[in-house]
């Protein structure tokens, strides 16, 4: 006898309590007002007010989540796989579903056929008024409209499949505006806490779909965008029009933070940069820095820590211009870091939150 039975969406099942939950992946953390806050596999969500005990939170789906950004102390949003956005606003304690890969892949779908169909009446209007001299443009014009046909059936296909692909990154001005990003050039915006995600695509080029990986602002809320490839953007409207920046490295740039009035950004093969100018021109540092790098942060006394592969661990006490790096001796990868108002350092990667270190603010 054959039994039929749908299979179970575990992925959109509340997370599971952890036995271990401060041991295991955590992929970002952040501080929520006084308290540390820390997001990873399997909607795992923790918080805690001392860095030592943990408590989890009230997560309703277990997709793997990327990346927390809190506005307030109350506020905050986190992303993940399947082009999840989740909201708290009672300090991270419990969680709700604001947007999901369903929304993310019809929103990319409208863009994909608006897009064809602008393109096919710009060549049909092109075809009937030119002269021969615009031969070129036409071709052009064509190979894009090609293009844009793929684009479409890629994009009916992802609906048809159902949620792929993750946000890598979330970040949020204030209560009201934010954008998440991700893979294949995922970007959306909202300017209502998230009652409204929408896709912001048109605003930035990016032919290919790279992934873009991480946002901040700096103090002159300039926002910068970093991603594979080298892409590194820059938006001086909230991040609604993007202007590429550089070309200044071909490598992935997993992170972008702000120092001062100073932009950083870092990633593959222990590669740094850095910008005094608003993001015209980007200076190469320290070369010496032997892991690739995935998180960073500026703590309160102005120092900068980069975390990556195999436990590695670079700090700069002068604005980025030396590192001394070290090792942690459980060789796991770092994903991201935070500092508390003490200076103290909490690290977080393949095996939960691995590392506190002291150090006195000078």
């Amino acid at each position: 006898m054959t039994v039929s039975a749908a299979t179970p969406d575990y992925e959109r099942s509340p997370a599971l309590t952890a036995a271990a939950a401060a041991s295991s992946v955590l992929l970002d953390i952040t501080q929520a007002g006084d308290k540390l806050l820390a997001v990873g596999e399997r909607g795992l969500i923790i918080y805690s007010d001392d860095g030592r005990s943990w408590t989890q939170a009230q997560v309703p789906l277990s997709e793997t989540l990327t990346a927390v950004s809190f506005a307030s102390a109350e506020q905050g949003w986190a992303v993940g796989h399947g082009g999840t956005i989740l909201h708290s606003s009672d300090g991270g304690k419990s969680w709700q579903l604001q947007f999901d890969g369903d929304q993310a892949n019809q929103q990319w779908l409208s863009y994909t056929k608006a897009r064809q169909a602008a393109l096919d009446t710009q060549i049909e209007n092109l075809e009937q008024t030119s002269s021969g001299e615009d031969s070129d443009l036409l071709s052009d014009l064509r190979i894009e409209a090609e293009d844009a046909g793929f684009a479409v059936e890629d994009a009916e296909l992802a609906v048809t499949t159902g949620p792929a692909d993750p946000f890598l990154d979330i970040w949020f001005g204030d209560v009201n505006n934010g954008i998440a990003v991700g893979a294949y050039g995922m970007i959306y915006r909202t300017d209502n806490g998230g009652k409204d995600w929408k896709l912001a695509a048109a605003g930035i080029k990016n032919s290919y779909r790279y992934h873009y990986y991480s946002l901040t602002a700096d103090t002159a809320g300039r926002l910068f965008l970093s991603g594979e490839a080298g892409l590194m953007y820059r938006s001086l409207d909230g991040g609604k029009q993007w202007q590429l920046l550089g070309p200044f490295y071909d490598g992935s740039l997993f992170g972008v933070l702000s120092h001062g009035d100073e932009i950083l950004s870092y990633g593959l093969r222990g590669n740094v940069f850095r910008s005094s100018d608003g993001g015209d021109s980007w200076q190469t540092l320290n070369e010496d820095i032997p892991f690739s790098l995935y998180g960073g942060s500026t703590l309160s006394n102005g120092n900068i820590v980069l975390v990556g592969s195999a436990g590695g661990i670079a700090i700069s006490e002068d604005g980025g211009d030396t590192f001394t790096t070290q090792d942690h001796p459980s060789r796991s990868s770092f994903s991201a870091v935070t500092g508390d108002a003490s200076n103290a350092i909490y690290v977080v990667g393949m095996s939960g939150v691995v590392s506190i270190i002291k150090r006195e603010a000078p």
